[in-house]
């Protein structure tokens, strides 16, 4: 039986991919984490107790691993530590990488693919703790990763939604459309983007183990949506109607309204798309489809209860803006 060692694997992408690899009963998995995120999950799993920012991740050092998956790499020094700690040669070490690592200063093109230039990385960024070199650093793992002695493949998802998202960025329009019947949109909610379904990039990490496919790929389900593509594909599986409050990409940046953080999902473009044709090809995955995913999320949070969203605007700032616009 083939040895996985999942690095994190209790939180959303993490959990999912456990929870696939144990459906398949074919795989020894061990996880390695700190134990401080739903630690009493997956109770008949082999568990390593550790910080990979620390020495502790030396104890993989103990085992042998056909494959390393590793869903909770953010800061180069830690993939050069785990690197080290690799007895022999892997199988295969499988990275999630991110989208966000492309250089959008330099090349605003639609729809780019895996041959595109990614961000380079400075002493500072390297071991920056704030989300501002969260690119940079994931480029730099990739470069770390790319001229290590091991097989690799590494996967660029864009943003990651579905069953058990801790972030809530896909969420809060999900809940907007669920609790609300006036919607105050960006732009009319047409700028578009790329999208990735949770379910999705856990199939690629799976056809990743079973294939020969080595190298780098962007993981996408939607190459072009749009929050106006969300809220009204979620207003059919929801059964509710709204009306739509338009606010200017002027107006939201005279009220000091942040895109994407403020604004989830909103950036002030249409250029972060990216190609998926290389993972369709290679890795054989035939993308669920965008209405699809977005029932079986709704059909999660049905289970949950639609509690408030912890990321965006309060409703407070939200009412305001809609007063301030119809006024």
């Amino acid at each position: 039986m083939e040895k996985i060692l999942v690095l994190g694997g209790t939180q959303f992408i993490g959990r999912t991919l456990v929870e696939q690899l144990q459906k398949l009963n074919k795989y020894d998995i061990t996880l390695f984490n700190r134990q401080q995120t739903q630690a009493d999950l997956f109770p008949q799993l082999k568990k390593i107790k550790g910080d990979r920012e620390t020495d502790d991740v030396r104890q993989i050092e103990n085992g042998h691993w056909d494959y390393i998956i590793d869903v909770s790499c953010y800061y180069p020094d830690s993939l050069s530590n785990v690197l080290k700690s690799i007895k022999g040669t892997l199988k295969k070490y499988i990275l999630v990488s991110t989208c966000s690592v492309y250089d959008n200063e330099h090349d605003q093109s639609i729809l780019r693919d895996e041959t595109t230039k990614i961000l380079s990385c400075t002493d500072a960024e390297r071991t920056d703790r704030t989300n501002a070199s969260y690119g940079n650093r994931k480029a730099e793992c990739e470069r770390i990763l790319k001229h290590s002695t091991q097989e690799y493949l590494m996967l660029r998802p864009s943003l990651v939604y579905g069953a058990y998202d801790h972030t809530d960025r896909f969420y809060y329009w999900l809940y907007q459309t669920k609790k609300h019947t006036e919607l105050l949109l960006p732009d009319f909610g047409k700028r578009v983007f790329s999208l990735t379904y949770v379910q999705d990039l856990v199939q690629t990490i799976l056809n990743g183990i079973e294939l020969p496919v080595t190298g780098i790929y962007n993981v996408i389900t939607a190459q072009k949506t749009s929050i106006q593509q969300i809220v009204n594909s979620a207003a059919k599986h929801l059964h509710t109607t709204f009306e739509t409050v338009n606010a200017t990409p002027d107006f939201l940046h005279q009220q000091d309204i942040n895109q994407w953080f403020d604004m989830p999902l909103w950036l002030d473009c249409d250029y972060h798309t990216y190609d998926n044709t290389a993972l369709k090809n290679d890795l054989q995955i035939v993308p669920t489809d965008f209405e699809e995913s977005v029932k079986e999320t709704i059909e999660y949070y049905d289970a949950l209860g639609w509690k408030e969203p912890i990321y965006g605007m309060s409703e407070t700032t939200r009412l305001a803006l809609i007063a301030k616009l119809n006024c």
